[in-house]
């Protein structure tokens, strides 16, 4: 079973390793390498408790969800999954519950990925998202239900 909690101050440090985790390949692949002291510089500057949620599979922790609700829109920020759970279904759930709730609410569901990351553009296209816009190195993607 799949289910959200709120991150707490002790699951910052387990959120950026699952950052790392995740994108770690991609950012490489865009910029050469992963350079951690920038990288954890950048994590500090945009991590955000309030918004972040835990991604548990059966109370095991597995991910990271961050999605801002804004007036014109509904931007998933982060879906980060660990790589052992990536590809079981659970990325699905929680973007079919988001665009369901796009729907209901009558607002696009956008987001951004990188450009070298095509397993996660096609996830993406598979779900009904299309790509909307190029800004440096990421897609702009966006459903609109």
């Amino acid at each position: 079973m799949i289910t959200l909690r709120q991150a707490t101050t002790q699951d910052r440090d387990w959120a950026y390793f699952v950052k790392k985790k995740a994108l770690g390949l991609y950012v490489v692949e865009t910029w050469g390498a992963w350079y951690e002291r920038i990288q954890w510089e950048f994590f500090e500057q945009t991590y955000q408790q309030s918004l972040t949620q835990i991604i548990c599979q059966d109370e095991t922790p597995v991910g990271t969800l961050r999605v801002e609700r804004r007036t014109d829109e509904i931007f998933l920020s982060e879906l980060y999954l660990l790589p052992t759970f990536q590809n079981q279904g659970i990325g699905s759930v929680l973007l079919e519950q988001l665009k369901a709730e796009a729907r209901q609410r009558a607002l696009p569901l956008q987001l951004t990925v990188l450009q070298v990351n095509e397993s996660a553009r096609r996830f993406y296209e598979r779900h009904g998202l299309v790509c909307t816009a190029e800004i440096k190195n990421h897609y702009v993607m966006t459903y609109h239900g």
